[in-house]
């Protein structure tokens, strides 16, 4: 007969082991996922975002004294640039649309609160980024 209780004693871990590997696994565990995360944070920075592959940053706007270098002219955009102005989403722009369509073009960005779902809140916030014509 084979006698099994040396192959016994080789396998089994002592309990003072036991107890001081188990913190150092949890602690390689922890580090390694800290590397790796702090890594993936500096890939890209907090103010941009990876389109297709290629990295797209925030657009700053720099008003000139006119206040209107980059502004949109509401009588002239189309539904998709005029989601750019703060507060109008896809519904709010095409309500612009139809609204022009139906009484011509604007002669001023305060007629925008004419436009059903366009509040005094609204249009104060995009205000310094429409303009009317040229």
């Amino acid at each position: 007969m084979v006698d099994y209780s040396i192959l016994q004693k080789r396998v089994d871990v002592n309990p003072v082991k036991k107890k001081i590997l188990l913190p150092c696994v949890a602690a390689t565990a922890l580090l390694i996922g800290f590397l790796a995360g702090y890594t993936f944070l500096d890939a890209v920075p907090a103010d941009s975002f990876i389109v297709s592959g290629q990295r797209e940053t925030d657009v700053i706007v720099i008003a000139s004294d006119s206040g209107l270098a980059g502004a949109i002219d509401i009588n002239a955009a189309s539904a998709v640039e005029l989601t750019d102005l703060p507060g109008i989403g896809p519904v709010l722009s095409q309500r612009i649309i139809e609204y022009r369509e139906a009484h011509g073009p604007f002669a001023s960005v305060d007629e925008l609160i004419n436009v059903s779902g366009i509040g005094e809140r609204v249009l104060e916030r995009l205000k310094p980024y429409a303009r009317c014509g040229e």
